[in-house]
Formats: structure tokens, sequence, C-alpha cells
């Protein structure tokens, strides 16, 4: 990508970081409540995703997944953000 605004490029590059940040604590999240079993691609016992694809994978599945599953994840999640207070004060702004 090229943009001639540093501003703008800056811009882009905050909220990449957090979009990077984001995914990485859902992964956590998701391995938290144990949600993490269900995205391995084998049965072996190590992580066989990065934190940042399991969020990712979480995320593509949040408009199909039940309720039952969602809530924990959601939930845990939040917790994993308030832990963060770079994260905390951030998104109290917002």
């Amino acid at each position: 990508m090229h943009t001639r605004s540093t501003d703008r490029r800056d811009r882009l590059f905050l909220v990449s970081a957090l979009a990077v940040v984001l995914f990485t604590l859902l992964g956590a999240a998701c391995e938290d409540v144990g949600y993490d079993r269900t995205l391995k691609a084998n049965t072996v016992k190590r992580r066989t995703h990065s934190l940042f694809r399991q969020g990712q994978m979480v995320y593509d599945h949040i408009p199909r997944m039940p309720e039952k599953w969602l809530r924990p994840i959601i939930d845990a999640f939040v917790r994993r953000i308030h832990e963060q207070c770079a994260l905390s004060d951030v998104f109290s702004v917002v």
C-alpha cells in the first residue's frame, strides 16, 4: 500500500496493531475456556495454531456460534482486556 500522508500511514499502522492485539487476546480467551480444542487440526496436546490465528478463526465463527459457546469466550475476552492496563486505557476513551 502506498500513501503520501504520514499521518494516514500512522493511523493505519495503529489500527493494524490494535487488530493484531485484539485477535491475539481473543485467541487467548478461546484457549482459557477450552474452545481451542475444536480448532486444532489434529489431536496433539500442544498448540497447533498461534493465538492470533485462533482469534481469527473464532472471529469467523462468531456469527454461527451458539450462545452457550460464545458467552464464555466473550466473558474471558473481556477479562483479558481488563488485565491489560494499556488496552483498558485505550478503550476507555472509545
